[in-house]
């Protein structure tokens, strides 16, 4: 009767390591998050080349995960566009970049919004952690600030890199002169 009682006690045990074990793993990416937020970025942008003009044959279509951006070949009169200019890189035409996709919108404010939520997700879902540089494919969309984030070694270092970043290319998106004192 008491070995029944241990197997059923040790069969509860081995249900409950098994059912909660995806909860204790070590690493919990979060890719799915960051398809979703690169689909919305490549809506915004396909809103925005819409509303300049830009003819449909001038984008490539990424797909899930991948960023849409303008074909190499037509960037050149794409960047003639001036309402296009103004409304994916702001007012200052030095924010101008030799390779136009979703993730220049507001001059790349919203990719490095989009990474300071995802450190703050990622550390929710992993007990405090901060990205790695190995899980930065996986968790993080790759913008101007990524190597610098990811080199202060810490939540704190990165959530603050990122979202710094953002404000700056937000104010570069208003030709706002930021002093470099603030951050």
């Amino acid at each position: 009767m008491d070995i029944r009682k241990i197997a059923v006690v040790g069969g509860i045990a081995v249900g409950a390591a098994l059912a909660f074990a995806p909860l204790a793993s070590a690493d919990t990416p979060i890719t799915t998050t960051v398809d979703s937020e690169i689909a919305s970025l490549n809506s915004l942008f396909t809103e925005e080349t819409t509303l300049a003009g830009v003819p449909s044959a001038y984008i490539t279509t990424g797909g899930t995960g991948v960023f849409d951006i303008i074909k190499p070949g037509d960037v050149t009169a794409v960047e003639l566009n001036t309402k296009f200019d103004d409304l994916l890189y702001g007012f200052n035409p030095d924010n101008l970049t030799t390779d136009p996709g979703a993730y220049d919108l507001f001059n790349g404010a919203l990719g490095e919004f989009d990474n300071a939520y995802n450190v703050g997700l990622y550390a929710l879902e992993n007990g405090g952690a901060f990205i790695s540089a190995a899980g930065a494919p996986d968790d993080l969309i790759a913008t101007g600030a990524t190597s610098a984030a990811l080199a202060t070694d810490s939540l704190s270092g990165e959530l603050s890199t990122f979202f710094d970043a953002g404000l700056l290319d937000l104010a570069g998106y208003f030709d706002i002169s930021v002093p470099a004192s603030l951050f």
